[in-house]
């Protein structure tokens, strides 16, 4: 089946999609924002207010309500933040958009003039070279406003402080105040003690990201405040044999991912036995094999064994003879973290005769580290290098589901501190929040439309300056403060416009009481880069959804 839309139900359809996620959305931003209750088709409950989360939960029918989620989560997955941002901004331009064209919503498809299929195309064309000029525009207003914390020193403690503050941001709104305080202590903590130096903070920082899920361990159950960090690395699994401690030094390890029995070289004949002699004698050859490997792991001084494979009964029974200790079942993604922290390469064949330095490690600890009444594998090992140190966090919650939320939340968090680095990693870039950063951008780009003198750049312009003080007009119409006159967000906006003209001051919006606010005296803070992603995500998402002139819709998969 072919069916045929012209350019005006692309972006009507579009309008009608940003509008209703905005509806679902618009009150869950900002620090006072409520959550929104999530109920799977499995009856799953889930209480958010975390936007990207909320989006993902959505069927949507339309393809470009389809196309716009999917653009949001993918921004969403590199900044952990912006998902609600993204789609006011993009709701606005659109609605902006109709009324600058002016067009009827009752219009049909057979009166699209050509005039009117050319303001659009305009439009898509003034947006796109915006998007290319993003960085000549907005780049000026950004390093006015921007604080930069210089991260040469060897000592990361001094940037510890501006961290802290930045996952405060980062998580204000989605928990209670004293869980915020506590989360965002626990997770600077991390980041300090995991990265040996501010040197090597940012690319650390790129390993904790990536290996979030071995570091966070969570601990239903218990209260947050029984939350710990402790040295090395821990297994969500229990020892297989009686030996739960190594105490002496500098022990051997090896980590398996490959079943522990002999089955001898790997061919592709098939061997039947017959009788019961021949297949005892089998059965003996492959007992003596494995007999003979365990020996050979005790005498070059290996006495622990990881496995991500299932152990026998029998090889449990050699371990236990020769002292060696074994964790077996161990998920593949803390296999591939130990090996990476370690520097050793996994067994994925067994051998006696080819075990070198390359696939045996050194311990220097390895023991049973209980939380609540939970038990786990604990592990200190010699590392490949010095700028990682590894850690782990036990994050605990009363129940299942707050403690998924928490590591999600933390996850985001220390996205949204990778996304402040400079290219060089030698510097932190940090915005003020509060809104203040959309509307000194807003006001700026007033100035900057008075003189431009490009036909199709100068529409975008004016368009996007008024579209970004929908970001300040919702965190005030989240703050619940309409009780007089002073309080309406035109008056807040007056006030801030006349203290960056009159006194070079820049203003946000307070979430609490919906007044201006200083974002530097609070300390209100967000990643430069992070800001500056979310802009050209929205213009490119823009700029392609004014494109669209046709739905096809194809018999088989493209």
């Amino acid at each position: 089946m072919l069916f045929v839309t012209f350019l005006m139900a692309a972006v009507r359809e579009a309008l009608k999609v940003c509008e209703t996620l905005e509806a679902i959305l618009k009150r869950t931003f900002g620090p006072s924002g409520i959550d929104v209750l999530l109920n799977s088709a499995s009856g799953e409950i889930l209480i958010t207010n975390n936007g990207a989360l909320i989006l993902r939960s959505l069927s949507l029918e339309t393809q470009i309500g389809r196309t716009i989620v999917d653009k949001v989560v993918s921004h969403c997955s590199i900044t952990g933040d912006g998902s609600t941002s993204f789609i006011l901004l993009l709701t606005a331009l659109l609605r902006s958009i109709n009324t600058h064209i002016d067009v009827r919503a009752t219009i049909r498809v057979d009166e699209i003039s050509p005039t009117l299929r050319e303001s659009y195309l305009s439009l898509s064309k003034g947006f796109f070279k915006l998007e290319s000029q993003l960085e000549e525009v907005i780049g000026p207003v950004f390093d006015k406003i921007s604080i930069n914390v210089d991260v040469k020193d060897d000592n990361i403690s001094l940037t510890r402080p501006s961290i802290t503050r930045l996952i405060f941001t980062a998580l204000d709104g989605s928990f209670p105040g004293s869980i915020v305080n506590q989360l965002a202590e626990l997770l600077s903590e991390l980041v300090t003690r995991i990265c040996n130096s501010s040197k090597s903070l940012n690319d650390s920082l790129l390993q904790i990201i990536d290996g979030f899920s071995q570091i966070c361990i969570e601990v239903p159950g218990i209260p947050v405040s029984s939350s710990q960090i402790t040295h090395g690395i821990v297994i969500p699994r229990e020892f297989a044999t009686e030996l739960e401690k190594i105490t002496s030094p500098a022990y051997k390890f090896v980590i398996l991912n490959c079943s522990f029995d002999y089955s001898g070289p790997v061919a592709s004949s098939t061997v039947q036995i017959w009788d019961q002699i021949s297949l005892d004698a089998n059965l003996q050859w492959k007992r003596n094999q494995l007999q003979k490997l365990i020996s050979r792991f005790h005498k070059i001084n290996v006495r622990l064994i990881l496995s991500s494979e299932n152990i026998s009964d029998l090889a449990l029974h050699f371990c236990r003879q020769h002292n060696i200790a074994v964790v077996n079942m161990i998920p593949p993604e803390f296999t591939q973290y130990i090996s990476k922290s370690s520097g050793i390469i996994p067994i994925e064949h067994l051998d006696c005769d080819s075990l070198d330095d390359h696939f045996i490690g050194t311990g220097i600890f390895c023991g049973v580290q209980k939380v609540g009444q939970k038990k786990f594998v604990h592990l200190e090992v010699k590392l490949s290098s010095p700028d990682f140190i590894p850690h782990s966090l036990f994050l605990c919650s009363p129940m299942q589901g707050i403690c998924k939320q928490y590591c999600i939340a933390l996850h985001n968090a220390l996205k949204c501190v990778k996304m402040c680095f400079s290219k060089d990693g030698k510097k932190l870039c940090f915005l003020p929040g509060s809104g203040a950063t959309e509307f000194a951008l807003s006001f700026n780009l007033k100035s900057l439309a008075a003189k431009m003198g490009d036909s199709n750049l100068l529409p975008a312009i004016n368009l996007l300056s008024d579209a970004l003080q929908a970001i300040p007009a919702t965190l005030h119409q989240n703050s619940f403060s309409m009780q007089n006159q002073k309080d309406n967000f035109v008056y807040c906006l007056n006030e801030m416009e006349r203290s960056l003209k009159n006194d070079d001051q820049l203003l946000g919006i307070s979430s609490n009481s919906g007044k201006p606010v200083d974002p530097y005296k609070l300390s209100i803070f967000e990643p430069l880069f992070g800001k500056h992603l979310l802009l050209r995500s929205v213009l490119q998402c823009l700029s392609q959804l004014l494109r669209i002139d046709k739905f096809v819709s194809a018999k088989t998969a493209i």
